[in-house]
């Protein structure tokens, strides 16, 4: 029977950093070694990729990084790796599913910058972020296109939206939160809320997966614009400062204008951000009906 892969812990003492897999040989889950790395960090960056290569829909390019990054160490050690990939199944089921290391790694797998695969020749430095590279910074270069969403954009506002969808559920018990939510929010029943609260988590689920958080429906539309000003607020505070700096920066981090200039297809949702009387129930049901030019999602979401 062929392995069935669950999913990689990395494990680190002061002296070794290893990568273990969690693996079914057909009588139940077992904890093998895959590999012994130099340092925290690479043994990381290897259990990461490996998770999101276990999971449904993975971020795109997940395998060729994967690839990059084994090319630096030792050639047993790139054996060993490579030798479960073609094993690798996605399941819903999966142990990193329900890993924390599952949201940090696909968060991780945004771009730092706008260069092709192949590189750049009018860009020198843009393996950084494009950080201090002259031509990004006067747009004298018509090859690259910066990102909207970097790791470290990624990460606020998932964080905002988990925050956002909190409050939402705690709306019962403490009216005063919904300040912070449009006012047609405070007319909605609690059905409504729910859902409302819903499209949060499916715009994290988005960015958990490695993919642009596009809005497929009006209230995810106003949720986004909501991540963004709190995702700001938290960027200001620094409260997520040490998960910040963990990841790679790019000087495309936190264009929040841009956001909303790129993810919307129009600008019809602003209408509800002020509205303040009480919607009529169609409005109420079409706020959470699916844009006929948005696909479904792949994978699955919180609703």
């Amino acid at each position: 029977m062929n392995p069935t892969y669950h999913g990689f812990l990395p494990q680190h003492t002061a002296s070794t950093h290893r990568v273990f897999a969690i693996v079914d040989h057909g009588k139940g889950e077992t904890v093998e070694a895959l590999a012994t790395f130099p340092t925290a960090e690479r043994a990381d960056i290897i259990a990461d990729m490996l998770n999101l290569l276990t999971v449904e829909h993975p971020p795109e390019l997940t395998r060729d990084r994967l690839l990059a990054a084994l090319a630096v160490e030792p050639g047993p050690v790139r054996a060993s790796v490579t030798s479960v990939l073609d094993a690798l199944r996605p399941s819903r089921l999966a142990l990193a599913v329900r890993l924390r290391r599952r949201i940090t790694a696909g968060i991780a797998s945004f771009p730092v910058s706008g260069c092709p695969s192949g590189g750049c020749s009018t860009c020198t430095t843009c393996g950084d972020g494009c950080l201090d590279c002259p031509a990004c910074e006067s747009s004298e270069c018509d090859a690259c296109l910066m990102p909207v969403i970097t790791p470290r954009t990624a990460l606020l506002l998932h964080a905002a939206a988990e925050i956002l969808s909190d409050e939402l559920s705690g709306v019962i018990g403490d009216p005063e939160i919904l300040a912070d939510f449009p006012p047609f929010v405070q007319h909605l029943n609690p059905a409504a809320v729910d859902l409302f609260g819903t499209a949060f988590l499916n715009l994290a689920t988005d960015l958990a997966h490695g993919q642009e958080p596009q809005p497929r429906t009006s209230a995810e539309e106003v949720a986004l614009h909501l991540m963004t000003d709190r995702a700001n607020a938290l960027l200001e505070t620094d409260t997520f400062e040490d998960e910040v700096t963990q990841l790679p920066e790019s000087s495309a981090d936190y264009d929040w204008d841009g956001i909303l200039d790129v993810m919307f297809e129009d600008d019809d949702y602003a209408g509800l951000m002020a509205y303040r009387g009480k919607l009529p129930a169609k409005e109420v049901a079409s706020l959470f009906e699916r844009f006929d030019s948005m696909p479904k999602r792949p994978y699955a979401t919180a609703s």
